[in-house]
């Protein structure tokens, strides 16, 4: 049946991977909802809630506000917030709730421009798409708001996009508004989906590899035929370093990656049924995925991803 999920957990949507680019960049982010979605980004999206601080707000948006529009309101909340907050910027990230009442977030961003004297990023991101689709809206709008033309004194240096926790787990990378705004005369790495989609913004030449891919080739021997299950960037670097793979992923497949035998899937028995095609030596995936794999009589190798199953 076309949608059902009888093992996997929802995964993490795109006001997740917002939230997840945004959160060490010293904003404030406000996820415009009545407190349910920021409940969950907060409660199970975002592993360093429990051992980081940041300023994330939820809008509180009751019944009424939501459906008479009280954009004032939620300015004046806002507003009130931010000057009690040493904050960079102000983000609102959006939830299915302004996305079914059509929220104007060019006029909500005019309103508190008004209010307050730091930049206002508008993410209207809807809770319809997943994770990645989020973190290559937030890099776009961070982009457009802070990156500069010139090339600054760190030219040269290595600058990794799409590295966050939702894919690397606790290998993630922090990326600040200072490399954001020196980002065209920066080395460019996509480690990501969601990093792809943001070194293409750069105008930039840049290289796609994923570390955490790096370091399982390090530690394991890989011999056969291997299907991945990950992000897109993991199996192409699993690939690069001679791994005979074929990639299949929930998320985002770029053309340039794609290759015969690599897949875009989106139920659970698409991949039961390639896991137990017979055509596989080794399957690397999250170990959420061994409940629908157990035909599978080859090896497993364990590759945690924590926007699949919440899992560190």
């Amino acid at each position: 049946m076309k949608g059902l999920r009888k093992v996997l957990t929802p995964f993490a949507p795109d006001q997740s991977g917002a939230v997840s680019v945004l959160y060490n960049l010293g904003g404030m982010i406000v996820i415009i909802d009545a407190g349910g979605c920021t409940g969950n980004v907060c409660g199970f999206d975002e592993p360093r809630w429990h051992g980081e601080r940041a300023a994330v707000f939820s809008a509180g948006l009751r019944d009424m506000d939501a459906i008479l529009g009280r954009d004032a309101l939620l300015v004046s909340k806002i507003a009130s917030a931010a000057q009690r907050i040493d904050a960079r910027f102000v983000a609102l990230v959006g939830t299915p709730v302004p996305a079914t009442i059509a929220t104007d977030y060019k006029a909500l961003k005019r309103m508190l421009e008004k209010k307050v004297d730091i930049p206002v990023l508008t993410l209207p991101t809807d809770g319809m798409r997943l994770y990645d689709s989020g973190e290559a809206t937030a890099y776009k709008e961070l982009f457009a708001t802070f990156a500069k033309d010139e090339a600054r004194e760190t030219e040269g240096k290595e600058l990794i996009l799409g590295a966050t926790p939702l894919t690397c787990g606790e290998k993630y990378t922090d990326v600040t508004l200072e490399d954001i705004e020196g980002i065209r005369g920066r080395k460019i790495t996509a480690a990501s989906a969601s990093g792809i989609e943001a070194a293409k913004l750069t105008g930039k030449d840049y290289e796609i590899r994923s570390t955490s891919a790096e370091e399982l080739i390090a530690s394991e021997k890989i011999e056969g035929k291997v299907l991945v299950c990950h992000d897109e960037v993991f199996g192409k670097t699993l690939r690069d370093n001679g791994v005979d793979c074929d990639i299949a992923t929930f998320f985002t497949l770029h053309d340039e990656i794609k290759r015969e035998g690599d897949v875009k899937i989106t139920e659970e028995d698409e991949f039961t049924a390639l896991a137990e095609s017979g055509r596989y030596d080794v399957i690397i995936a999250d170990s959420a995925l061994k409940k629908l794999a157990k035909g599978f009589t080859g090896r497993w190798i364990d590759a945690p991803f924590f926007a699949l199953s919440g899992r560190k």
